[in-house]
């Protein structure tokens, strides 16, 4: 009955098995075998059981109406009015399942119809788990063997409860990832947010700019009153100056008509007429005390630039 087998299977053989198997009902695809947009398989009938919500398991997987996620990838599947039936077939799948099955069947028994003998008994099949040494077994060794102590349950029931346990744990996987994909949308899009805050930047901006140009139309302002008090009393000394310069300029003038006339003729009279000139013309404007003085400019903006430096965002409790 070929006892050995079962137990080594050739290992490209198993290879190619595994791929075959629905991430579903974790058995051989079985047609029709239906791809879904991510390039992965489903038997239909898994695929319809997640889009009919048959199967607790399934449920975990559909987002709403119409849509469901891949169990292999995640990848959101979008279905249109036809269903599960509009998904194409993957005909070179079932081809492949159809090979696979031909040569099994002329080489060996498939994975999931073998049924390994027992080590101890080779005529006897493995049909029992013991469930104290957490081994299969085969009922002689559980009558007269090392198992004969132990406590043992049919294969068949503790194959259908850790498949059971494993769907469970599949679900609750799916679950925990759903979970997890939730979050990280979630951190996306608050990521996204804080990435697209223009419009408070562009506030901020606008509020400095209108600073400086306030700044800089009090500058403007303010060197203006500089300016045009500097200018009014340069210009006015300016005045002075070039009045007392023509009156000195007068002034020799006089003086060396004086003394070249000394000696003519009614000299008296000619003093006395050029000294009296002089004398009226001889009066000069006193400035005023601190004329030159322009310390009522001097500025102090301590207190401004301790302001300035205390700028910041409004301080508030967050609702």
């Amino acid at each position: 009955e070929g006892c050995g087998r079962g137990l080594s299977p050739d290992l490209p053989s198993l290879s190619l098995e595994r791929q075959l198997i629905c991430p579903i009902c974790l058995e051989m695809f079985t047609k029709p075998v239906v791809i879904l947009p991510c390039q992965h398989n489903l038997c239909r009938k898994c695929a319809n059981d997640i889009f009919q919500v048959s199967n607790p398991t399934c449920s975990l997987l559909l987002l709403g109406r119409g849509r469901f996620r891949c169990p292999s990838c995640r990848h959101e599947v979008v279905l249109d009015r036809h269903g599960v039936y509009g998904l194409q077939r993957n005909l070179l799948v079932e081809n492949i399942i159809d090979i696979y099955k031909q040569e099994s069947a002329s080489s060996r028994p498939l994975l999931k119809t073998e049924h390994p003998s027992c080590e101890e008994h080779e005529e006897e099949k493995i049909n029992i788990y013991c469930m104290t040494c957490g081994v299969p077994t085969c009922s002689l060794c559980k009558v007269f063997g090392e198992h004969k102590e132990c406590e043992v349950a049919p294969l068949s029931d503790i194959y259908m409860k850790q498949k059971s346990a494993l769907t469970d744990g599949i679900g609750a996987l799916v679950a925990t990832n759903d979970r997890i994909q939730v979050f990280i949308d979630n951190l996306q899009g608050t990521c996204k947010n804080i990435e697209v805050l223009h419009a408070q930047k562009q506030a901020l901006c606008e509020k400095f700019d209108r600073m400086y140009a306030i700044l800089e139309e009090r500058r403007k302002i303010m060197l203006q009153r500089i300016t045009y008090e500097q200018e009014e009393k340069t210009q006015h000394l300016k005045s002075l100056t070039r009045s007392y310069s023509e009156h000195t300029e007068s002034s020799s003038k006089l003086v060396d008509a004086a003394l070249q006339s000394m000696e003519e003729l009614q000299m008296d009279v000619f003093v006395q007429v050029t000294i009296s000139e002089v004398t009226q013309s001889c009066e000069v404007e006193a400035l005023e005390s601190g004329y030159d003085n322009m310390e009522h400019y001097a500025v102090d903006f301590n207190a401004e630039e301790r302001v300035l430096y205390q700028l910041d965002f409004i301080k508030g409790e967050r609702k």
